[in-house]
């Protein structure tokens, strides 16, 4: 079994899946059979934010012919009210890309931005390989701040640098 259904909130994520069928089922129709992903990559990416605890909704892009899906809410921080938590709750929009998509130009990235409805545009960029593996990258236009928390400890060294690029 996969890492990501190990454990008690996977096992509850995965109680709750729904099947292959009955997801491709609810997908939009699209126009042409010329897509940057297919069925199986968007219920991978679907299956991939669900076992993380996100809640998604489904819908299409009929002008890049394509599916995407919005972030609702994190279903493992929701209150006892049921209310969205996070400043980020329906903000968030996936798109899935096929690994093996071999139009994917700078001209079709920045198409994808015109999807989200955050100021300054941004969108998640789900890469899905044909096993099943998703990727995902956060893609903006400019430079953005870093996400609320991020201190960089995590990935930054902290001691200085010589003029060589050594540590001191």
């Amino acid at each position: 079994m996969d890492r990501r259904w190990r454990g008690q909130q996977g096992q509850n994520a995965l109680e709750s899946l729904r099947s292959f069928f009955e997801y491709q089922d609810s997908l939009p129709v699209l126009s042409s059979d010329r897509r940057c992903a297919a069925a199986a990559d968007v219920y991978s990416t679907y299956s991939c934010l669900h076992a993380a605890g996100r809640e998604t909704k489904v819908l299409s892009s009929s002008g890049a012919n394509l599916w995407y899906l919005q972030v609702l809410s994190n279903l493992d921080a929701t209150a006892n009210d049921g209310a969205e938590s996070g400043s980020n709750a329906g903000q968030d929009v996936v798109v899935p890309v096929s690994a093996s998509y071999t139009s994917l130009t700078p001209a079709f990235l920045s198409s994808l931005l015109d999807l989200s409805p955050a100021d300054p545009p941004c969108i998640v960029l789900a890469i899905v390989d044909s096993d099943g593996t998703v990727v995902l990258n956060r893609l903006s236009r400019g430079i953005h701040a870093p996400a609320e928390g991020f201190t960089g400890t995590d990935t930054l060294g902290t001691g200085k640098r010589s003029r060589g690029g050594e540590r001191q």
